[in-house]
């Protein structure tokens, strides 16, 4: 669905480059959605499911900002619950994606299509 981030839906037996130019410093894959923060702190996401985009669920084949003007240091994907979550310089956690069952930590049972912050951090 677009995970490997070279502009196509299939997938391919060799390695093949990111589309977009970016420099990644970290990258995260799971289920169906690849992410990744940039040198300079930005989140990227690409492929299916609640990538953090604002956008409905489709297949996104090249890496899309995650909303919010947020610099990560990391980010993290579960495959098995489809949401993800990230660390931001400041030391917070958000995560967005699908939260039917609480996972994304901000006491809601919702899908969030951009980053909600988790609850109770100081």
């Amino acid at each position: 669905m677009g995970q490997l981030g070279d502009g196509v839906t299939y997938g391919t037996g060799t390695p093949t480059a990111v589309l977009g130019g970016l420099a990644f410093a970290a990258l995260t894959a799971g289920g169906s959605v690849t992410c990744g923060v940039t040198t300079a702190g930005a989140g990227y996401c690409w492929g299916g499911g609640q990538l953090g985009t604002g956008a409905p669920v489709v297949a996104q084949t090249t890496p899309a900002p995650v909303l919010g003007g947020l610099a990560f240091t990391s980010l993290s994907a579960n495959g098995i619950n489809d949401h993800i979550c990230g660390v931001t310089t400041t030391g917070l956690i958000y995560c967005w994606g699908r939260g039917l069952e609480g996972q994304l930590g901000n006491g809601a049972t919702a899908d969030q299509p951009t980053p909600v912050v988790v609850s109770g951090q100081r």
